[in-house]
């Protein structure tokens, strides 16, 4: 299993899997998209030995492109392991206080964002592709994190944005745009390319805005220069409607 693995705490682990030609399905780990689920979930049992947990420490949520956040708890762990059926349904953020549980997101070109917090233990991973992005799903998971730990400061917070398709790849038509606008902040990431007669969206920069607003210090969000669409090690559903997707993941261990 190919994995890139980003710089975290010492007791916090944080990274994206990666395509991989010489793996079963190219490494995909997504049971979702239809490949052979006995290959995916190989797949799975891969990345929880590189990671040395088992993989009932992992949690999986059904995505749907919502701005619906879930809170996972220990009784929580192994969900969606084996089947979609059991996962976490219609949310597209997760988060967690527990230690050693491995929670994460899937992704073709949406932006994966992981966040930690090593005051109060608080880890998560949030799905938000332009969809997610116009439903701003970063302020609506903030607000469920808040309302439970009002006292929590945001600028200790960090994040970590994982490979997605980059403003130059992400063509879009007007009615995007107009939701993009609708956000009242985002017109400074859209362009338009008088050549391909489209408009190009910069989703990692609105989302960096965004996470801005609901309280990071900028210093504190890692941004990513991978481009899906163009990269060896993406996975592109605009490019070729693939099935396999990325993973990324956290994970806090207990000191």
């Amino acid at each position: 299993m190919t994995v890139q693995f980003y710089e975290t705490p010492d007791n916090i682990t944080a990274g994206t899997s990666l395509k991989d030609l010489n793996q079963a399905l190219d490494g995909n780990l997504a049971l979702h998209t239809g490949e052979d689920k006995m290959m995916v979930i190989a797949n799975r049992q891969a990345l929880a030995e590189a990671l040395h947990v088992d993989t009932t420490q992992f949690v999986f949520a059904n995505q749907t492109h919502s701005n619906k956040a879930y809170q996972v708890k220990a009784n929580d762990q192994g969900r969606g392991t084996k089947t979609t059926e059991d996962a976490i349904d219609d949310v597209d953020a997760l988060f967690t206080y527990e230690p050693n549980i491995v929670i994460g997101v899937f992704t073709a070109d949406c932006v994966p964002i992981l966040f930690y917090d090593e005051s109060t233990g608080l880890i998560g991973a949030i799905h938000s592709g332009w969809r997610g992005t116009v439903q701003d799903v970063i302020a609506t998971t903030f607000a469920q994190i808040k309302s439970q730990q009002p006292n929590i400061y945001m600028g200790n917070i960090k994040a970590v944005l994982g490979p997605s398709i980059a403003q130059e790849s992400s063509e879009v038509d007007q009615d995007v745009v107009d939701q993009f606008k609708a956000l009242g902040y985002a017109d400074d990431f859209i362009r338009w390319d008088n050549k391909r007669q489209k408009y190009l969206i910069d989703n990692q920069a609105t989302i960096v805005e965004q996470l801005k607003r609901v309280g990071f210090l900028e210093e504190h969000i890692t941004k990513s220069n991978q481009d899906t669409f163009t990269m060896t090690e993406g996975f592109s559903y605009r490019l070729n409607k693939t099935p396999g997707r990325h993973f990324s993941f956290i994970t806090r261990k207990n000191v």
